[in-house]
């Protein structure tokens, strides 16, 4: 197996169909020129689609489970960090999978729904402060990625605040001294979660729901059998919303009544990325709303790339989120949002936010791309020359090559990223002309043979 940043390639399963390159959202981050298609994790961003399409199973997600699991058996000193998502993979049971946890040697348990009630308020004050044009929601470190490498212009938007996640690991670094030294277990509903660790240096391991459902089932290990042991920080209120999609927007409603006004909701790989590639031109315009709360995967992260959920309903999904989130505002006794429970509330929220503790840098990665080399006019000629192309019915634009054009076809080759072979015009073309190679053979055949008929008849 090969490995990439955020998946393996089965070698023995990838039967080079180029599925993946038709679903994936950065097209040259994939490399069809050999036997499989390999990628580049330079340019990958981690949206995971690939995954869902490959048939074969040939593209499975890694982790850092088994470097946990080790972790744990050579007794290292390990906290976890649980992704509110959890809830939705382990329905009426994810205080029991912290039981599990803790029985194997995890120490301390946070919740990261109340890195993400951090994460609203650093959110706040930043408009508050800088009075920003625009705020691009970053919890999703694909979108984050994609705006590094292939929107760099965008960077100045993107919110200057850590994820729900590195906002509860530097919480408990700074709040909780007794853990500041251990390594942080992250249970997550995604596998590009590692590049947010690697870039913030916060995060040792990114354990994704999906590989320990598996290890369970495979282990026979009931989660019912462990007690139900809640986090070892304080509750979040409705930011337990903010694995399903908007559940930023929902929470911030508490702080900004009416943000839904001037709130973009909007998630899917299909959708978010190509409204990423227009949305500065609409802000010069004056068309955008102030906060976007988008996602990459279109059931937010309860049906992330580190999930089992991806083909479950959404109704399903949100139910057991709704029902913690009822749960949460029962606990503050917020349901009416009454002005003295949510004052309490924000009260526990301050005691762990400080100024400047949360702030994110962004780097520019967009060099990654400019390795790919866009070819000239005269250039793309000979690439559509090498796939047979000569005239206007040639551009057939079929995607059956996964690029959607013969123009990104063409580039693809000229970055020596896919093979003029694998162009669906290409092989019709040579099909034909080996069948006028045989056509021709059989005549020159028949032309030989009745000379060879008269031949013997003259004799």
């Amino acid at each position: 197996m090969k490995s990439t940043a955020f998946f393996e390639i089965d070698t023995e399963k990838c039967i080079n169909c180029h599925q993946c390159i038709s679903v994936c959202s950065v097209k040259f981050a994939n490399d069809g020129s050999n036997d499989i298609v390999d990628v580049l994790s330079e340019l990958c961003i981690g949206c995971g689609l690939c995954i869902k399409a490959c048939t074969h199973n040939a593209r499975i997600p890694i982790d850092d489970f088994d470097e946990a699991m080790e972790a744990l058996e050579q007794k290292e000193k390990v906290v976890a960090v649980v992704a509110p998502a959890v809830a939705s993979s382990f329905p009426n049971q994810y205080l029991n999978l912290n039981g599990w946890l803790k029985s194997i040697g995890v120490e301390a348990i946070f919740d990261v729904s109340f890195g993400a009630e951090l994460t609203v308020k650093s959110y706040v004050e930043h408009i508050k402060k800088n009075n920003p044009k625009l705020v691009i929601a970053q919890p999703c470190p694909a979108i984050v990625r994609y705006v590094q490498i292939y929107k760099p212009e965008l960077i100045q938007y993107l919110a200057p605040a850590d994820s729900p996640m590195v906002h509860t690991i530097k919480m408990i670094k700074h709040f909780y001294p007794a853990y500041k030294n251990h390594k942080i277990l992250v249970v997550s509903p995604c596998i590009a979660k590692k590049s947010e660790f690697k870039e913030t240096n916060m995060g040792e391991y990114n354990v994704i729901l999906s590989k320990i459902e598996e290890y369970l089932i495979e282990n026979n290990i009931d989660l019912k059998e462990f007690p139900k042991v809640d986090f070892d920080n304080d509750s979040a209120e409705r930011a337990v919303l903010f694995s399903s999609p908007g559940g930023l927007m929902e929470t911030a409603e508490r702080e900004v009544p009416n943000v839904k006004l001037i709130t973009r909701k909007i998630e899917g790989s299909h959708t978010i990325y190509k409204y990423l590639d227009h949305i500065e031109s609409h802000l010069n315009k004056g068309m955008t709303p102030l906060l976007i709360d988008c996602l990459n995967c279109e059931l937010g992260c309860n049906g992330g790339t580190g999930t089992n959920n991806i083909d479950m309903s959404p109704d399903e999904l949100e139910y057991h989120i709704n029902q913690r989130k009822i749960d949460s505002q029962k606990l503050y006794k917020t349901e009416k949002d009454e002005t003295p429970n949510v004052t309490k509330l924000r009260k526990v929220i301050d005691k762990y936010w400080k100024k400047d503790l949360y702030n994110r840098e962004y780097e520019n990665l967009s060099s990654n791309i400019k390795k790919i080399k866009i070819p000239s006019d005269k250039e793309l000629l000979e690439l559509y020359k090498l796939m047979h192309k000569y005239q206007d019915e040639d551009f057939k634009n079929c995607s059956s090559c996964g690029y959607n054009s013969c123009e990104l076809m063409a580039t693809a080759i000229h970055n020596n990223l896919n093979k003029s072979e694998n162009c669906h015009h290409y092989i019709i073309n040579e099909v034909e002309e080996i069948k006028n190679q045989k056509d021709e053979l059989i005549t020159n055949a028949e032309v030989v043979l009745d000379l060879i008929s008269e031949i013997r008849q003259l004799v």
